[in-house]
């Protein structure tokens, strides 16, 4: 079968195109991503947090003994704001390290919205939200480089709570010279053991994916996210949805 178009949200009130119909027809590549196992985490809180207005943002982490995977991550990421009509979307990008500071080598990147980033934390800026990116190919025992690139203005962006550690976190005004801080951001990183119960799905390098949240204790849904590139950065197509039930059968999805 040959591939697939490229995923491409078709855009409010547009005439149907063949891409968007395409686009649903073929196989494309997709991972699936399980609880798995946390391979490497900083989940106590410090007091503050850093914002993305004219900064890049960086944590570091290691990779464990015989660990060749990321599935997903878990950072205390949200917004100043609900909306991505004033706010462009964030990557989170995983990369490699380079004397101590992240390289310019990106091995994946997830795009995260506005939407997301707080309608999921809820604007609690502790609040540790999931983000699927899935990874293969690592090498063990080496540090990598969570990131964030620099994104909104002072009135809108994205924060990142920091920890309680006194290193670990570096900073960037481009996105290429890199300062050491004395603290460290909340992170957890796991993965892509196929264990536990599905959390997500990570279609074409994030160009679509799939984030599920399930009731605590339960295997039941609770609420399901979905992201698809658009044809322009701000024209992503995101949907939300809640799962309600009735005897244990899924009665609906709003």
């Amino acid at each position: 079968m040959a591939t697939t178009p490229t995923w491409q949200a078709p855009v409010s009130g547009q005439a149907p195109r063949a891409a968007h119909v395409n686009q649903s027809l073929g196989s494309h590549s997709s991972v699936f991503v399980y609880d798995g196992t946390t391979r490497a985490s900083q989940t106590t809180a410090g007091s503050t947090t850093t914002s993305t207005n004219g900064t890049w943002l960086a944590q570091s982490f290691a990779t464990v003994a015989g660990q060749t995977t990321v599935g997903f991550v878990a950072m205390s990421l949200t917004t100043t704001t609900t909306t991505g009509a004033s706010l462009s979307p964030a990557t989170v990008q995983l990369r490699t390290n380079n004397a101590g500071a992240p390289s310019t080598t990106i091995l994946a990147s997830t795009t995260v919205t506005a939407e997301y980033s707080n309608l999921t934390s809820g604007g609690v800026t502790t609040f540790r939200i999931g983000v699927p990116l899935a990874v293969s190919g690592l090498t063990a025992s080496t540090t990598y480089w969570l990131v964030v690139p620099a994104v909104g203005n002072a009135s809108n962006n994205f924060t990142w709570f920091r920890s309680n550690q006194t290193s670990g976190a570096s900073t960037s005004t481009n996105g290429t010279a890199w300062t050491a801080q004395t603290y460290g951001f909340t992170y957890a990183v796991t993965d892509l053991t196929a264990t536990g119960q599905l959390r997500a799905l990570y279609d074409d390098g994030g160009a679509r994916w799939v984030w599920l949240n399930h009731a605590s204790g339960s295997q039941q849904l609770s609420t399901i996210f979905e992201y698809n590139v658009g044809q322009t950065t701000a024209g992503y197509l995101q949907t939300l949805k809640t799962v309600t039930y009735s005897n244990n059968v899924i009665t609906g999805m709003a």
